[in-house]
């Protein structure tokens, strides 16, 4: 099962060490972590514009630690984004989080987890592109993960 990491998390889980734990406990369980293109090249915007590069370094710490799988574009991918697009045509989510959506569901990844509220009610179970077939919505806050995981 895959767990899709947004910007968000792989900031936090540096500052974090419950997050941190989490992800730990995750990929103990047999869950594969993964993140995107996008949340790579939006990491180092992010750390860069705000001279976070101390930060930056753990964070690809992080990813080679926890052996953070990195989603690369595929067929599927431009259809999810045109789907997203679609179902968010008043563009009430950003286009960088739309596309991370996008990756995941092209990837038909389990959980999409992210500390950004205004996702976790986005209704990706509506959207049935591509390959993504699973993933019903799942997108979760560390919260909820921790949840999943006592099971």
């Amino acid at each position: 099962m895959d767990i899709f990491l947004d910007t968000s998390i792989l900031i936090e889980a540096v500052k974090d060490t419950k997050l941190k734990s989490l992800l730990n406990h995750a990929k103990n369980k047999g869950y594969t972590l993964v993140t995107s293109l996008t949340v790579y090249g939006e990491l180092v915007e992010v750390c860069n514009r705000k001279n976070m590069r101390e930060e930056l370094i753990k964070i690809l710490d992080l990813i080679k630690q926890y052996d953070i799988q990195c989603s690369l574009p595929n067929p599927q991918l431009r259809d999810c984004c045109k789907c997203l697009d679609k179902m968010d045509k008043d563009m009430r989510v950003n286009m960088s989080d739309r596309t991370h959506l996008a990756y995941s569901m092209a990837y038909d990844d389990d959980y999409f987890l992210t500390n950004d509220r205004y996702l976790w009610h986005f209704p990706l179970h509506k959207c049935k592109c591509g390959k993504a077939t699973k993933t019903e919505g799942k997108i979760i806050s560390p919260v909820k993960l921790r949840e999943i995981l006592k099971k």
